[in-house]
């Protein structure tokens, strides 16, 4: 089943019971409203878009966001959560279709999207579609993509997010769905949509989730839908593998690498770093299988439970795959002598030191950096730092 197909079975069987409350403003969907207003937008979208297109959802947390996201689903696209900020960088990867919208941010997205150096966008109010009479299914399989997570454009497939959904839910128990977190976030979206939608018990949306029932600090990972471990892994299996590609004994650090139903196909137009991070093997492993490397540190006590020591995603890529591409890019560049790290959230910086005795012309080296980032990444770097060698005189 799907995220929508499970909507329709909650609203035949329990129509007016709660589904969905939005903390502030105060607002109740039962199983039955959420599925009208969804099958609104589904049939509204069906009149201007074909499956498999793309919808970018700019709408703030609110219930508007949510039946924006199922709409999508409905209406056999892939939804792009990409919340209000409406970062450019998003639509120029994703190229939507349309972008959804409320009444109210109509005019203000219109200009924004008009700034952009893209093709037109259609842009659709969900708060002012009418009611439909209905709106077929569209028909999909569980490994086609639903959604595209951002920074990265992690491709999450239906089977994924059911699979996450109900990892959640076991680690849950009976307890309610209490969640501050925004639909547009991996582990908010997982925890306040899906996770209703598997189980049949209603949430609170941005409300307090400092209940006795909360989760714990649970490791979450965008390329594995979302949650992966609450101490004990969620569901899914956990390595922890050195540098050599082999499995680390019990207590030692290493990298966090994950097996599982719901880790994602991959990501978007990004082929060969899709195989990079999604398709590694364990060496010596008797069981081959594909395996998610994190690029996070940690290592796995003698319980079982993962410990995490550091993160290690930098604007959604692997630190150590970007400082690969910057040491390759200039022979002057002295070797494992680079460094990559965040700002700001999503954007990132390249620190960066020459061998000794080079001094290439000013500027050559942070050119050459960026080309072989941006080419192999598809990422525009904040900054490159060249540094000269130790035995240099500090910036170059």
């Amino acid at each position: 089943m799907t995220l929508s197909e499970l909507l329709a079975f909650r609203a035949a069987v329990a129509g007016e019971a709660p589904a969905m409350t939005w903390s502030c403003p105060a607002v109740t969907l039962t199983w039955a409203e959420l599925d009208r207003r969804v099958t609104a937008v589904a049939a509204a979208l069906r009149r201007v878009t074909e499956p498999g297109q793309r919808a970018a959802i700019l709408i703030a947390p609110s219930p508007g966001y949510i039946v924006a996201f199922l709409g999508a689903l409905r209406a056999g696209l892939v939804a792009i959560p990409a919340g209000p900020d409406r970062r450019a960088s998003v639509l120029a990867d994703a190229e939507p279709s349309i972008v959804l919208a409320t009444a109210a941010t109509v005019p203000a997205i219109r200009r924004f999207l008009a700034t952009l150096d893209t093709c037109g966008h259609r842009v659709l109010a969900v708060d002012a579609v009418p009611d439909a009479p209905g709106c077929a299914e569209v028909p999909v399989a569980p490994a086609d993509v639903a959604y595209l997570q951002y920074p990265g454009g992690v491709m999450v497939t239906h089977a994924n997010v059911l699979a996450n959904a109900r990892q959640a839910a076991e680690v849950l128990g009976e307890s309610a769905v209490v969640t501050g977190l925004p639909p547009s976030d991996p582990l908010g979206l997982v925890l306040g949509v899906a996770v209703p939608l598997v189980t049949g018990r209603p949430a609170v949306l941005g409300g307090d989730a400092s209940a006795p029932e909360a989760l714990r600090a649970c490791y979450v990972v965008a390329e594995a839908t979302a949650l992966v471990a609450c101490g004990q892994p969620a569901g899914q299996l956990v390595a922890i593998v050195g540098r050599d590609g082999r499995r680390v004994p019990a207590g030692d650090v290493g990298e966090i690498w994950v097996s599982g139903p719901n880790v994602a196909r991959g990501y978007w137009q990004r082929p060969e770093e899709s195989a990079r991070v999604f398709c590694a093997l364990i060496t010596g492993d008797d069981e081959p299988r594909w395996w998610l490397r994190t690029g996070d540190q940690g290592f796995l006590n003698v319980a079982g439970e993962l410990c995490v020591t550091g993160r290690g995603l930098v604007a959604g890529y692997r630190p150590e795959d970007l400082e690969a591409t910057a040491e390759e890019a200039h022979p002057a560049i002295r070797p494992r002598a680079a460094s990559a790290f965040a700002v700001r959230g999503d954007q990132a910086v390249v620190v960066l030191e020459l061998a000794d005795g080079v001094v290439p012309p000013r500027g050559e080296v942070e050119r050459a950096v960026r080309h072989a980032v941006s080419a192999r990444h598809g990422l525009t770097l904040r900054r490159v730092v060249v540094l000269r060698s130790s035995a240099g005189d500090g910036l170059w």
